[in-house]
């Protein structure tokens, strides 16, 4: 029955490797299940699955799929995030919670077929969203458009105080 299960369990995590463009491995210890809760909570807005594997099914499910050497990432309890669409969310979730809780530690994260170690993953949590990104090159490429808009409108002001004055003057002179 057991072996029934863990091979199940190991095609499942085949799967979700095969199929998710990144997946981010963490480890933690002896967390009360409530904080484990709260940190599946927190991935779910941002992750497509987690799971709490054993380290003999995901050495098996990397070798088979041969994706690089994963046991040096491996301690204690371990938690596969799998995720979709933007990876700096999902870095940023885990990267957060880890400063809160110190048992949490994120070890890993296999990014485009290849595993790197935890300082990718924080710099990864550094990188500003798509978002931003976007944001911010509108407004750079606003920022000239507006300057050119403020000195044609500083130049017709300066036109119109001009016309104003000279229509004083001959108002003056008229009279």
């Amino acid at each position: 029955m057991a072996s029934a299960v863990k091979e199940i369990m190991l095609k499942e995590i085949e799967r979700e490797l095969a199929a998710s463009p990144y997946a981010f491995i963490s480890n933690f210890d002896s967390f009360p299940l409530e904080v484990l809760g709260e940190l599946r909570i927190s991935l779910s807005k941002v992750a497509t699955r987690s799971l709490v594997v054993k380290h003999s099914l995901v050495r098996k499910a990397f070798s088979n799929l041969e994706l690089g050497e994963v046991e040096p990432f491996l301690k204690e309890h371990v938690l596969i995030t799998f995720g979709e669409g933007a990876p700096q969310a999902i870095s940023k979730a885990i990267v957060e919670f880890a400063k809160k809780n110190e048992k949490f530690v994120p070890r890993a994260v296999l990014f485009e077929k290849k595993l790197h170690d935890e300082q990718f993953v924080k710099a990864l949590a550094a990188l500003p969203s798509r978002q931003e990104l976007l944001t911010q090159v509108v407004v750079r490429m606003k920022s000239p458009i507006s300057g050119f808009v403020m000195t044609l409108n500083q130049v017709l002001r300066g036109f119109a105080v001009a016309l104003n004055e000279i229509k004083k003057k001959k108002e003056n002179a008229a009279s």
